[in-house]
């Protein structure tokens, strides 16, 4: 095996990787977990979270 080969294979591995991860972040299914914890630096400001539980539902009358 030559370090053509290593670096052949090296570059797979992380192609895969990348792949997966990609599906891994973008299905459908983690967004509920992804909109909590993007929450989560405002859990400790109850006027922050007022601010964004507003926003919630002034953005939900929009549509």
């Amino acid at each position: 095996m030559d370090i053509g080969m290593i670096r052949g294979l090296g570059t797979v591995v992380v192609m895969v990787a990348f792949v997966g991860l990609a599906l891994w972040v973008f299905n459908p299914r983690r967004k509920k977990d992804f909109d909590e914890a993007t929450q989560l630096p405002f859990a400790d400001d109850p006027e922050a979270k007022r601010h964004v539980e507003q926003a919630k539902a002034s953005g939900s009358k929009q549509q």
